[in-house]
């Protein structure tokens, strides 16, 4: 390893801006065998140019980075700033192995995936395309613009909290990764999910002119199905069909 440690711990702006970019095409290369692999070593290699100058030293940093990763693409900076931190340890001897990096993305991937998948795929797409569509009801095409801003403004901002995270953390991500906020935000984007694909079901099946008494008695129907809903005694999907067929039995007889 060349070059002597001069105090400045950390990686350039340019570097994280870098990483940053390359992290929205990490899925552009994608291996059956390797899976994310080559989009993971895309994003370090600014890393490895900061950190390393001798050749030898930046090979076996590619090598690194072309083994097996798999994770959510959205939660990958996470990792990614992690990553950098330690590959930062490693080059200036601070405790941090070649092994230990290479278990760390083995471990960190699969749990990036788990609650990315859920944060991401499982609540705030669903919530954007139900935001939208109800939206689309009342403003037209705005509901398209409305779905794209839900989805991608909290996305952008998050990739790059998660990357300075990530470096700040090092090995210790899981703690971020359990951040309590992340399951309330989920369970937010739920409940409010459920209200508005209740809302939508009642309005359809009553009328098809959304009048306000309708309006009304399927929002009084929704806050039955809301505080069945916190009570958590039952699954949503026991909860939210009994709640719809409620609000539209109520709705038909009054």
């Amino acid at each position: 390893m060349d070059g002597v440690y001069d105090g400045a711990r950390r990686l350039s702006f340019k570097t994280f801006a870098t990483i940053y970019i390359r992290s929205f095409f990490s899925q552009g290369s994608w291996s059956p065998k390797y899976r994310q692999s080559m989009g993971f070593a895309s994003c370090m290699e600014p890393v490895g140019k900061e950190l390393w100058t001798d050749f030898e030293d930046r090979k076996k940093f590619n090598l690194r980075h072309i083994e097996y990763y798999n994770g959510n693409p959205f939660m990958a900076t996470l990792v990614l700033g992690a990553v950098a931190k330690m590959e930062e340890s490693l080059r200036y001897s601070e405790g941090i192995s070649e092994e230990d990096i290479r278990r760390f993305k083995k471990v960190a991937g699969p749990a990036t995936g788990s609650a990315g998948d859920r944060l991401f795929w499982s609540n705030l797409r669903p919530f954007g395309i139900l935001l939208g569509i109800l939206c689309g009801i009342f403003y037209g095409l705005w509901g398209v613009l409305i779905f794209l801003a839900v989805f991608n403004i909290p996305t952008f901002i998050l990739k790059w909290h998660w990357l300075n995270a990530g470096y700040r953390l090092g090995p210790k991500v899981m703690i971020e990764i359990k951040n309590p906020k992340l399951r309330t935000s989920e369970r937010i984007m739920e409940i409010s999910g459920s209200i508005m694909v209740a809302f939508l079901s009642v309005a359809y099946l009553i009328t098809l002119d959304y009048t306000p008494a309708v309006s009304y008695i399927g929002t009084a129907g929704l806050f039955v199905f809301c505080f069945s809903m916190l009570k958590r005694r039952f699954p949503l999907y026991v909860i939210f069909p009994v709640a719809i067929a409620a609000a539209v039995f109520a709705a038909m007889i009054i």
